[in-house]
């Protein structure tokens, strides 16, 4: 051994770094604590407004509904309550419901869980993950307590993570249920989520019968040996699977085959003297991406040149979409039919994203597309972009049967007033230059 050698010195433990090491446990436990008693009372607080309107409905909605509306008046004022509280919170309408219903189902069914919320020992996604179960334990008052006793116990000495699977295992022991009654309530579950990440990249996450994701995994794996023998295939296993995978459900080269729409810009300068003069007047500006400069998928926003130039090469075709060279906004696209053109469709959805009411985030791509003045009204409003917008079906349906007012900006975002004066506000765009 080399007798120069230097060892470094094991720490010495001193009895006052233990004493912070625990006070920072402690303090960080504290917070906790507290912060689990606020998200009860607010989901609480959540609860108490929806079950208020609800009750008092005409603060929302007038009585006779008109035809065709669907859901009672007592469903339309709640639904009100949740965007506006959704508003003012900062939360999704699904966010504002689903804390609601932890409240509910903790107050009325799991009294001793909720009391745990309550005092900061579990949260609502406890109570959330137990009224899961319910269906098979609710009309059974002795079963009910037995449920909420064992998950009380259970709540405060494991993760939210193995709270939920034991949950689950525990009503099915109160129930009797055999193996294939679990997996038939199981199978209800089944469902395809979209995670989005960073780089334009996305998580596609299948929940299924573990016999069909093996099966699918199985064949995805075989056909990716089977291409990996050719000499000039320089992509991985893992990246064979998953590029096989998408091929598969966008179905790739078969008569189902998902169709893109791709979509070409022309300034209007860039055009021939003949074709310009051939264009009607654009409609006026309005903030958002510059269209001229920028290649963007519907409802997610820009996306980088070598992805666009890849998407034409893979379709073969293209729409022309003719812009203002110095606004990027399209050129007006008049018409006397009431229904919209698919041509007109695509390009709304293109622009807008997603349902133009602040706030809402489902995709401007299954939206319906409205008239911000009426087509069969007094001014008869025309059917060109100016004058059509994507609005969501439930919120479509909000402008005609409630009391809430929508106000068109300049823009052609839409923003809600509610009867109690409250405004939402529209979600605030990074400037071209962003200071970061």
């Amino acid at each position: 051994m080399d007798e120069e050698a230097v060892f470094p010195e094991e720490p010495v433990e001193r009895a006052d770094d233990l004493f912070v090491l625990r006070s920072m446990f402690e303090s960080a436990e504290a917070d906790q604590y507290e912060a689990n008693r606020a998200a009860a009372r607010r989901a609480e607080q959540l609860a108490d407004i929806l079950d208020f309107a609800a009750s008092n409905w005409g603060l929302y909605v007038d009585r006779p509904m008109k035809a065709g509306s669907a859901g009672s008046v007592e469903e339309w004022a709640e639904r009100c309550a949740a965007i506006e509280a959704g508003s003012r919170m900062c939360l999704s309408e699904t966010e504002v419901h689903r804390l609601a219903g932890a409240a509910r189902a903790g107050r009325r069914q799991l009294p001793g869980l909720w009391h745990l919320v309550h005092e900061g020992f579990a949260t609502p996604r406890h109570v959330e993950a137990a009224a899961g179960h319910l269906s098979g334990i609710a009309g059974n008052r002795e079963l009910l307590a037995r449920y909420d006793q064992a998950l009380a116990e259970l709540a405060v000495t494991v993760s939210i993570g193995v709270f939920r699977r034991k949950a689950k295992e525990i009503a099915h022991l109160l129930t009797g249920a055999t193996a294939a009654q679990k997996h038939a309530q199981a199978l209800t579950a089944r469902k395809v989520v979209v995670t989005d990440l960073a780089d334009d990249m996305s998580w596609l996450s299948i929940l299924m019968p573990t016999r069909r994701a093996r099966a699918v995994f199985r064949r995805a794996t075989s056909s990716a040996k089977h291409l990996a023998k050719n000499k000039r295939e320089d992509r991985t296993r893992h990246q064979l699977r998953a590029d096989l995978c998408a091929d598969w459900l966008e179905g790739k080269n078969t008569d189902q085959a998902v169709v893109t729409k791709v979509f070409v810009t022309i300034p209007l300068d860039r055009l021939a003297p003949g074709a310009r003069a051939s264009v009607r007047d654009h409609v006026p500006g309005r903030k958002g991406l510059n269209l001229n400069r920028e290649a963007l998928i519907p409802g997610e926003g820009p996306i980088d040149d070598a992805t666009a130039r890849q998407i034409l090469l893979d379709e073969g075709a293209f729409t022309r979409v003719v812009t203002d060279p110095v606004t990027g906004v399209i050129l007006d696209m008049d018409r006397r039919s009431r229904r919209a053109t698919p041509a007109q469709r695509a390009w709304l959805a293109l622009w807008h994203g997603t349902c133009v009411r602040d706030g809402c985030d489902r995709l401007a791509l299954d939206a319906d597309i409205d008239h911000w003045c009426q087509y069969h009204g007094p001014s008869r409003g025309p059917t060109n972009i100016a004058n059509l917008e994507p609005e969501c079906d439930p919120d479509h349906s909000i402008k005609d049967v409630t009391k809430i007012k929508h106000r068109r900006r300049a823009d052609q975002s839409i923003q809600l007033e509610f009867p109690t004066g409250h405004r939402t506000r529209p979600t605030p765009e990074l400037p071209d230059d962003p200071p970061f």
